[in-house]
């Protein structure tokens, strides 16, 4: 049986037919506590920003150079096209420093400090990334393109509690690469608004996000020819493997991501082999699958302009800009901050 129909049931049920034995643990990391509930849903999760452990990152970097994989080459189109008219908006030559979340390696950031120096500016580069690998790439990718741009690494969970560093005058903050579409619209606002809390009235946002489009195409991206996406998909489980000494096998699990058109979204899951009894290590207990179980590692969703538009306007920012590639498969919203923040 194909891991497709043996996934057939819980695609259409969502529900698994194992289940997850707790027990009691000592107290617990905030990761470790984030696991254990993740694992505990019908069906079972890993948060998907424990993809990016080193080689995850590494592996991530890979699949943007996959020829099915277009989010990322659009994008930077995009990015190199409308630079000039992003940066003007947002402060021109007064621009005084970009904020990157995720910045993975920044090379499509490059394009917007370009059009800041030839504004005349010359904005501090902060990047948060939850990788030491990336961040030290992304000091790397900077300082061979602007060695005149002063660059700092912030080490954090973006999507937590996390500190941005006091500045004067006007910042631009940029969440890029469709990472938006890891959330459902409540996590999305709180964590748009979180940035906003951070910033200054009259500072911006910038929002990269995918589009709908042809769904083969989408179907594609996630599931390239050379096993790449897979690979990535399955590293999930070392990385958790590496901080709870749990005993996930890679091997035990099957790549599966399909494209929801009726949900504009993709779905990346792990599908087991075989019925498998994982032990948890210090997340504590053990999971039980059988076979055709899946534990679900990311969403990600397709947007409208609309729907883009109406997360800024939600989590405190006016719309001001729409950029949208071509082919209609990727946009970017630019939004100021406003004067009232909503509190969380």
């Amino acid at each position: 049986m194909t891991p497709r129909k043996r996934f057939r049931k819980i695609t259409q049920r969502m529900r698994p037919r194992g289940g997850i034995r707790l027990v009691t643990a000592s107290p617990q990391s905030e990761a470790l506590r984030e696991l254990r509930a993740g694992l505990a849903r019908t069906p079972p999760e890993i948060p998907c920003k424990y993809f990016y452990d080193d080689r995850g990152s590494t592996l991530f970097e890979d699949i943007t150079a996959l020829p099915e994989y277009y989010p990322t080459r659009t994008e930077r189109a995009l990015l190199k096209a409308q630079a000039r008219r992003i940066v003007e908006t947002a402060g021109g030559a007064n621009l005084r420093e970009m904020i990157e979340l995720g910045s993975g390696a920044a090379s499509k950031t490059v394009a917007l400090l370009d059009a800041a120096l030839r504004l005349g500016g010359r904005p501090r580069y902060t990047a948060v990334d939850i990788s030491s690998r990336a961040l030290t790439r992304t000091r790397e990718v900077i300082f061979a393109a602007h060695p005149q741009i002063a660059v700092q690494g912030i080490q954090a969970d973006y999507g937590a509690d996390f500190a941005l560093p006091a500045a004067t005058g006007p910042r631009l903050a940029l969440f890029l690469g469709g990472t938006i579409g890891n959330y459902e619209d409540p996590g999305a606002i709180e964590l748009l608004s979180r940035v906003r809390n951070q910033l200054s009235p009259g500072d911006f946002l910038l929002l990269g996000a995918n589009l709908v489009t042809d769904p083969a195409v989408i179907h594609a991206a996630y599931n390239d020819s050379q096993g790449v996406t897979a690979a990535f998909n399955k590293n999930i489980l070392l990385a958790v493997n590496a901080l709870a000494r749990s005993s996930f096998n890679p091997d035990d699990f099957d790549h599966h991501a399909p494209y929801l058109v009726e949900r504009r979204r993709i779905e990346m899951w792990l599908v087991a082999r075989q019925p498998l009894e994982i032990q948890l290590g210090r997340i504590g207990g053990s999971l039980f699958v059988l076979e055709g179980d899946g534990i679900r590692t990311e969403i990600s969703r397709r947007f409208s302009r609309a729907g883009v538009l109406r997360l800024l306007d939600d989590a405190g920012f006016t719309p001001e800009r729409w950029f949208e590639s071509a082919d209609g498969r990727f946009g970017l919203g630019l939004g100021k901050a406003r004067e009232a923040v909503r509190s969380l």
